[in-house]
């Protein structure tokens, strides 16, 4: 297997047929560099000249042959002038966040989450996940809802799914420690479709942290005790319940309050109380606005560390102790499975393997090493240590890159392999169909990938600045199921916490994935002696059956399988059917029997 370096030998036009001939080497066009760079310099900080520098990019793209030269095609200006424009953003501040659902969290001083219509925790504060226990993707815990709040909180529900008229509540929410009930504001946040809504938790009260009582033993010379008692005093707001849970009298609780008192040179109970508050706020305020990292919505997570520094990172579906199936995602917003598809999973006797590859959520990614080599590396690891014997292997778009590398030079490794989505490996033609961001970053990482890194670094600019609703608007506004499926509250939850897989090690890892999709591993389509499943999704923008037709020929072992009412969102839409062909080709590939394909969808 060659290093691979981000040019494929195999390389691919852009996707615009053109009749001029090759620019001459290093040739300006000033009209089309300036709208180049001016677009660049803009799109750092206008969400709306992104568009329009890349399709400045397409125009001056489509001028350029797509071949080993065609990086010497773009000017020594133009280059330097991109190289400028870099260094700009790598000296910019990360942009306030202004993303509904995330501002809905922001600023608070305690626990605030966002729920879909189902119940879904689509984003949480840190707070959130720390007092509450709530993790993006999962079902937020009714033990969390004081039994005295459940018929309001069911009520938001109902009226969040149209069913009821209320539009807000006071909620008591009970912490994961079970200490004392915190009371929260609940309200509806209404989607830009005007389906179902949002509801909107955010905890009315201050907690109070460590660092809160390091403050006030430092400001005001308190002792440890003294600290412990204002402590308590702030959360339970009343004498008698202080000296109950310190379990000491009422006249040392008293005591110990004017000794408070006195030192903080505050004349009342209500002035401590006050001071208090904004003591427990100014300690906390360095945590607002925070949105949890990434954290598995299953609770599932598993970690391997190998003893060259590596980390893998996986979780799991179905039977805990059923037979192993390997998934690794892709680009597309999809990390797994919706956990609806668990019972399905766990009838059939399979455990769903799903691996974050380098780079995603929690497994090391390693620059020193190609994208290809890195992620080789981590699926060897994976399969030695975790899964262990021949398994079933399902990759998601440039997902199945790896098992494809790895099937051709071991074979004995898998049973049976599952492609579900469209990459480039299996039929170069369709890069033509891709979506003009997507073109044209596929062209030019395999040219200069610092460019692409500038590029994706906006992008990832532009995502926190005004939420993943940026990039769904400009992946599939012109794919009307996607978007349809992206729009859907109740699927929010998933696509959101798919994009923090992806981004929760920074942008690197977008620009490593189209590197990877150039890898020169055509070949082993030829050679593959493992068999495979093509999924290909109809509507996901790249189908044709014609082109995609192709591989069968040149290969026996491969058969595609078109898949209906499905994009490239295909594990949202086609839940069921992706899980029957799991469940199928399980059934019929067995240790050391004679392996077939599953039946058509």
């Amino acid at each position: 297997m060659h290093r691979d370096e981000g040019r494929s030998k195999h390389a691919v036009k852009a996707g615009m047929d053109h009749e001029e001939g090759p620019v001459a080497s290093g040739m300006i066009d000033p009209d089309m560099d300036l709208d180049i760079i001016s677009n660049t310099y803009r799109a750092i900080v206008d969400q709306e000249a992104f568009d329009a520098m890349i399709d400045s990019w397409q125009a001056k793209l489509g001028r350029i042959p797509d071949d080993e030269k065609a990086s010497t095609q773009l000017s020594s200006t133009l280059l330097a002038q991109l190289a400028l424009a870099r260094q700009t953003l790598d000296g910019l501040d990360i942009p306030a966040e202004n993303d509904p659902l995330a501002r809905a969290v922001q600023d608070v001083p305690g626990p605030a989450l966002v729920l879909s219509p189902e119940g879904r925790v689509v984003v949480t504060n840190t707070e959130g996940a720390s007092v509450l226990g709530a993790r993006q993707g999962s079902f937020l815990d009714l033990d969390r809802i004081d039994p005295r709040s459940l018929d309001a909180f069911r009520t938001m529900m109902r009226a969040a799914n149209k069913r009821a008229n209320r539009s807000q509540a006071i909620l008591r929410m009970s912490p994961v420690d079970d200490g004392d009930p915190i009371l929260a504001e609940a309200w509806l946040l209404a989607p830009k479709n005007d389906g179902a809504a949002f509801v909107v938790i955010r905890s009315l009260e201050i907690e109070w942290t460590d660092r809160a009582s390091e403050m006030l033993a430092q400001a005001f010379g308190l002792s440890a005790a003294e600290v412990e008692i204002a402590r308590i005093f702030f959360r339970v707001r009343d004498v008698a319940a202080t000296a109950a849970a310190r379990s000491v009298s009422l006249l040392t609780v008293r005591t110990q309050l004017k000794s408070i008192m006195a030192k903080t040179e505050a004349p009342s109970q209500v002035e401590l109380m006050r001071l208090l508050a904004m003591t427990a706020g100014r300690a906390i305020q360095d945590r607002q606005g925070k949105t949890d990292t990434w954290r598995d919505p299953l609770g599932r997570e598993e970690m391997l560390s190998l003893p060259d520094g590596r980390s893998i990172a996986w979780t799991w579906l179905g039977d805990p102790n059923g037979r192993p199936v390997v998934l690794c995602r892709g680009l597309p917003m999809c990390y797994l499975l919706p956990p609806d598809s668990e019972g399905q999973l766990r009838d059939a006797g399979i455990k769903l393997l799903a691996l974050s590859r380098p780079g995603f959520g929690n497994s090391s990614q390693h620059s020193n090493l190609s994208p290809l080599e890195d992620n080789l590396a981590a699926l060897r690891g994976f399969l030695d240590h975790v899964v262990k014997a021949p398994c079933i292997a399902i990759g998601l778009s440039n997902g199945v890159l790896p098992l494809l590398a790895e099937a051709s030079l071991r074979p004995d490794r898998f049973q049976s392999l599952i492609a579900i989505g469209y990459t480039g490996v299996l039929d170069r033609s369709g890069i033509r169909r891709l979506q003009p961001t997507q073109q044209a970053m596929m062209r030019l990482v395999g040219m200069l990938p610092w460019l692409v890194d500038l590029m994706a670094k906006q992008a990832h600019r532009m995502i926190q600045t005004y939420g993943v609703d940026w990039y769904i608007e400009r992946a599939y506004r012109t794919r009307p199921l996607d978007y349809a499926t992206c729009t859907d509250p109740n699927l929010a939850p998933f696509i959101r916490n798919a994009c923090s897989h992806l981004l929760s090690q920074g942008h690197q890892t977008f620009v490593r994935e189209l590197i990877l999709a150039r890898s020169d591993i055509d070949p082993v389509i030829d050679t593959l002696s493992v068999p495979l499943t093509w999924v290909a999704p109809k509507e996901d923008g790249v189908f044709d059956e014609t082109s995609f037709r192709r591989i069968e020929r040149r290969n026996p072992r491969i058969r595609l399988q078109p898949l209906e009412k499905a994009g490239e969102l295909a594990l949202y839409q086609q839940t069921f059917r992706i899980v029957d062909l799991i469940v199928d080709t399980a059934n019929s590939t067995t240790f050391g029997a004679n392996q077939t394909f599953p039946t058509s969808l």
